[in-house]
């Protein structure tokens, strides 16, 4: 078992060392720490309360209020019981933008909270497919960029946000 998780932990290293270095450029270090933040809570908050006061997007507010709440108790419970410390914490040679967070990175909470909305959206509106999961992953990827997550972390908040948010819309 030792082995299987070191090569998986040498894969996530290379890979995140391709999301962090190799497209590093002064356009997207102005941009990935503003994307990153769609996928915060305050933005998700705002995100509901904006919707729950329309008439139209009420159910979406409280479907996707409902999913950011039970995918960010997982998260929590996972974060806690892992323990895995963040990627510019353990790696050299990352360019990493300081932001405020813990110390703990799988799942990535962004990029679980970003799918949550961007999988809800898609629910209710369709026709918002491709732009909200083009923004959703992009958010996944500034996590990456920044040197705050591995691939996995994003991946596995991507597989909770979708099951989370696709659960939640077929049940109620």
């Amino acid at each position: 078992m030792n082995s299987f998780l070191n090569r998986v932990q040498k894969r996530d290293t290379a890979l995140l060392m391709i999301f962090n270095n190799s497209i590093h450029c002064k356009f997207l270090n102005f941009v990935m720490p503003l994307v990153t933040y769609i996928g915060s809570s305050i933005f998700a908050i705002l995100f509901c309360i904006l919707t729950f006061f329309n008439p139209y997007t009420r159910t979406l507010s409280l479907y996707t209020a409902s999913a950011l709440i039970i995918s960010s108790i997982i998260v929590r419970i996972i974060k806690v019981h892992v323990n895995r410390l963040r990627p510019y914490l353990i790696l050299q040679n990352l360019n990493i933008k300081k932001i405020g967070i813990d110390n703990y990175s799988f799942p990535s909470g962004h990029t679980t909270c970003a799918f949550s909305m961007a999988t809800m959206l898609s629910l209710a509106f369709p026709h918002l497919v491709f732009i909200s999961f083009f923004i959703a992953t992009f958010v996944g990827v500034s996590r990456m960029y920044l040197g705050v997550h591995y691939p996995s972390d994003v991946l596995v908040g991507i597989l909770i946000a979708l099951t989370t948010s696709y659960t939640i819309f077929n049940i109620v």
